[in-house]
Formats: C-alpha cells, sequence, structure tokens
C-alpha cells in the first residue's frame, strides 16, 4: 500500500487552531454562563441555538462526511450549497481539508498514517491531532480527492473557508438574535457554545467510537458499533458498521437505531432534492456479520482448549448454520425484488399467492436465524479454562443438538 508523507511530518504547533480551540471553550462556555445570568435565558437564544446547531451539525455529517467523503448518494447544487455554507459555519476546515483528513483516516486507520489515529492516545484522536500544522504539499494532501479538486463550488470554499466561517457560523446567529433585540445572546448561543457542542459530537467519533462499543460487523480495526452515541453525534455512533461499509449511505442499518442524518437524507429524498442512495445488499452485511460471529466462536473455543476433533465437529455445524442462513436470505431478497419488480403487472390473484410466497420465504429465513443464533448462544455458554481445561460436553451436547433444516 503507497503511504503518505503523513508520519514522517515534524510536528509543528498550529498556534491559530491552538489557541481558537482554546478560547473557544472559554467563551462559549464561560461567556453563556455570564450573559444567562445577566440577561437571563429566552426562546430566541434557545432558538437559534438549535437551529445552527442542527444545520451546522448535518452540514457535517450530512455534507462533509456522507456526501462529500464517501458519496453515499447523489443531491443537486441547493442542497450543496447548504452543505458547504453550514459546513463552513461548524469551524471543521474546508471540505475538501476535511474530506482528504477523513479518506485518509480510513485508509490507513489506526496505523501512523491515520490522522486521528486512535492508538496515540483518546486526547489525541479526540482533538490533539489538531494542535499540530499539517506540513505536506498540496499537491501530496489533496491526491485521495481528485473529485473535490475537480468541484468549482468546493473550492469556492475552500479559498474563502474564512469569510464563509464568520458570515455564516457567528454574523448569522448574531443577526438572528438582533432582530428579536438580543444580538449578543445570538452570537454567544448560536455562534460560539454551539461552535464548541458541535465540535465535540463530532470528534466523539474519533475517539469514544474507537474505544468503546461492539463490533459486529468487522475486527480488523478499532471502530465500533455505539448506540448511546447515535443521539449526540447525528446518527454516526455506529461506526463498526461504517467502517466496514463505507459506501452506505445509512450508519444505523435498522429503523430502530438512531440515525438522524439518515433520516435527513430519506427526507431530502422525498422531497426529490436526493437520489441514487447507495446501500450495501443485505446478503452482504449477513455474511460479514456471521463471518465475525463464527471468528468469535473460534476463539472461543480455542480459550477452552477444544480438541480438533471436538472443533471440527461444532465448525461442521456452524458451516451448515451459515449457508442455511445466507441461502434463506438470498431467497427472500431475491422473491422480494421479484414481487416489486412485477406485482403492478399481474393480477389480484397472482399478487395474492405471491404475497403468500412471500410470507413462507420469510418464515423460512427466520427460523435459519433463529437456529444460527441458538447455535451461537450455546456457544457462548462455553465456560472459559478451568483447572481441567476441559470443553464442557453438555455445551457441545446443546450446539449439535439444534436442528438446521
Amino acid at each position: 500500500m503507497q503511504q503518505s508523507s503523513l508520519a514522517k511530518q515534524n510536528k509543528q504547533i498550529d498556534w491559530v487552531n491552538a489557541s481558537f480551540l482554546t478560547l473557544t471553550p472559554l467563551i462559549g462556555i464561560g461567556g453563556t454562563l455570564w450573559y444567562a445570568f445577566s440577561n437571563g435565558v429566552t426562546w430566541v437564544e434557545l432558538t437559534i441555538f438549535v437551529l445552527m446547531y442542527l444545520a451546522t451539525g448535518m452540514g457535517i455529517t450530512g455534507g462533509y462526511h456522507r456526501y462529500y467523503s464517501h458519496r453515499t448518494y447523489d443531491c443537486g447544487l441547493p442542497v450543496q450549497l447548504f452543505y458547504l455554507a453550514f459546513g463552513a459555519a461548524a469551524v471543521q476546515n474546508s471540505v475538501l481539508n476535511w474530506s482528504s483528513d477523513h479518506r485518509y483516516h480510513h485508509r490507513y486507520v489506526d496505523t501512523d498514517e491515520d490522522p486521528y489515529n486512535i492508538l496515540k492516545g483518546a486526547f489525541y484522536a479526540h482533538m490533539g491531532w489538531i494542535f499540530y500544522r499539517d506540513t505536506r504539499d498540496p499537491a501530496e494532501r489533496f491526491n485521495n480527492v481528485p473529485d473535490l479538486l475537480k468541484d468549482r463550488y468546493v473550492m469556492f470554499q475552500h479559498r474563502h473557508y474564512l469569510p464563509l466561517l464568520v458570515l455564516f457560523g457567528f454574523i448569522l446567529p448574531t443577526l438572528l438574535g438582533a432582530l428579536a433585540g438580543r444580538p449578543l445572546g445570538g452570537l454567544l448561543w448560536g455562534g460560539f457554545l454551539r461552535t464548541v457542542v458541535v465540535h465535540h459530537m463530532t470528534w466523539f467519533i474519533n475517539s469514544l467510537a474507537h474505544l468503546w462499543g461492539s463490533r459486529p460487523y468487522s475486527l480488523v480495526d478499532t471502530a465500533r458499533d455505539n448506540w448511546w452515541l447515535g443521539p449526540f453525534t447525528f446518527g454516526e455512533g455506529y461506526h463498526n458498521f461504517h467502517h466496514k461499509f463505507q459506501a452506505d449511505y445509512r450508519n444505523g442499518l435498522r429503523w430502530y437505531q438512531f440515525d438522524m442524518t439518515k433520516w435527513w437524507i430519506n427526507l431530502l429524498y422525498w422531497f426529490g432534492l436526493v437520489t441514487k442512495m447507495r446501500r450495501i445488499p443485505e446478503p452482504v452485511i449477513l455474511k460479514a456479520k456471521l463471518r465475525v460471529e463464527m471468528e468469535a466462536v473460534a476463539r472461543r473455543l480455542a480459550a477452552a482448549n477444544a480438541s480438533e476433533r471436538m472443533w471440527s465437529k461444532v465448525q461442521y455445524r456452524l458451516e451448515q448454520g451459515r449457508q442455511r442462513l445466507e441461502a434463506a436470505m438470498a431467497s427472500y431478497q431475491t422473491a422480494k425484488l421479484e414481487y416489486k419488480r412485477q406485482k403492478d403487472a399481474w393480477s389480484a390473484e397472482m399478487r395474492r399467492q405471491w404475497a403468500e410466497k412471500l410470507d413462507a420465504y420469510e418464515t423460512d429465513f427466520e427460523e435459519a436465524r433463529a437456529r444460527w443464533r441458538a447455535m451461537v448462544k450455546a456457544m457462548h455458554r462455553i465456560p472459559q479454562p478451568s483447572a481441567q481445561g476441559l470443553l464442557s460436553f453438555t455445551v457441545i451436547v446443546d450446539i449439535l443438538k439444534v436442528r438446521l433444516f
């Protein structure tokens, strides 16, 4: 793999970034508290804060991240201009810089070439890396974003980033506050305090989402899924899924998983402002999940000192269950697609018959999944090495007696 020279740089403090990251919390938190005690808190400041928080947060997650960095969907110029304006207002650099760093993060995750490598410590991954200047030549630094270099609106934002930041990030909330006679309140709540909150909501993904949580889809890096991070990060908490399937516009795969950015993109699609939302096929996602679960079983058997003969028996049963589940999923998905494609041309009786077929395919899939879960659950009952170092015979019997067909 060709590496950049990021790890070879001499670390130089970026005093502009260091000063800004030091002063904004003091002004945003201290200044807002002073203003609140002196002038009270009204619906004006709270409304400005919420509106600016949502606009800038979505400018980062929906725009900088899922649109520009990963191209997980297509959108027209009005949406792009919104992302460029309020992404700048989030004070996280231009989209060219942000997306370049983020693509390097995915390409070199957990190595010295990763701009916010968690293995250098939680603080470094969270915000410490921003204190250092990137001294690479622009031609080298931006060689991973050729598509953005060709985008004239992206380049306009890059060249005029600071004026856009000031205009949309601080002047706009001040003017909104002035409409109600509270310009300083608008500046403090919608400008400085909002900047601090959005900063840390974004940076939590670089730090906490690489430290705590589950890894259901991939074990190759430190990215983890955290349901509790979702509400704080506009739905970016399902980070293990994202690292495994970064081309998917969703982070929260299921309907009940909090992913505000996914819902935002769906809303834009409903209004015709977004097209070509990219999804990883369900069978591919299932296959990745099963692979991880089988790796976990292998590690548990190794820790329990299972004999090679016993491991072979369990592996055979697990492989049967995996194949059965993947086949049931593929059949169900194929039937759903066929029904969706053909139903308008079918008679009412044909649609009824196909609805019954779909129910049968779904039942078959759910039964296969339940049997797989029963086997995996039995594996989690395997005790860790005892004094004798023997694998529980009762547990193995539970695994082998699971009916697959």
